[in-house]
């Protein structure tokens, strides 16, 4: 392209003067890996569902402006974070250690878990336990959320503003959480 056109191109996108404007590019990562598979049950209205499972499925965007790569976020290094909050949830149950209405016990080797006249006992190595109240998709969507914005604290994400991650439980029902990315001063 010729180099005079392409300067032009830079500061101009779709009949827009950028410099009048920020644009915004999103990234979005979603299936392959990006899934786990877990049990639990939630708390609601005085009731305990009954311990079942679901192959969940997470997806992740990022919203920011482009950094000096030309990139909003590296894909590769976006699926191998969330990929591995995924692997620490596979194959566990999802224990919401902040529940009001469950009584908890630990020992060196197992959770003992009530509700009502409800009684579980699981090996700890079977466990996961979550900084959470109650382990439905909107919970598990803002914990997978605070656990990216933790470990993207490595990275220079001064150029992004949110991040927003789904949680699926079926092809039919997914949960969503959203935050800013952007350092409050």
């Amino acid at each position: 392209m010729h180099r005079k056109v392409w300067k032009r191109l830079e500061k101009t996108e779709w009949g827009h003067n950028m410099a009048d404007e920020q644009i915004l590019r999103k990234v979005k990562i979603e299936g392959g890996y990006l899934r786990f598979s877990s049990a639990h049950f939630i708390t609601y209205g005085g009731k305990c569902e009954r311990l079942h499972g679901h192959n969940y499925g997470v997806l992740v965007e990022i919203e920011g402006s482009l950094n000096e790569d030309h990139l909003v976020f590296d894909f590769t290094v976006l699926k191998r974070l969330t990929r591995e909050i995924c692997q620490k949830l596979n194959h566990r149950f999802l224990l919401p250690l902040h529940n009001p209405h469950l009584q908890m016990v630990a020992t060196p080797d197992s959770w003992e878990i009530e509700f009502q006249d409800k009684r579980y006992v699981f090996p700890r190595s079977d466990v996961v336990e979550l900084p959470i109240d109650n382990s439905t998709a909107e919970r598990l969507a803002e914990y997978i959320c605070a656990e990216l914005y933790a470990m993207l604290g490595q990275y220079d994400i001064s150029h992004l503003h949110t991040i927003m991650v789904g949680v699926e439980e079926a092809a039919t029902q997914m949960a969503y959480y959203r935050r800013s990315l952007r350092k409050r001063e």
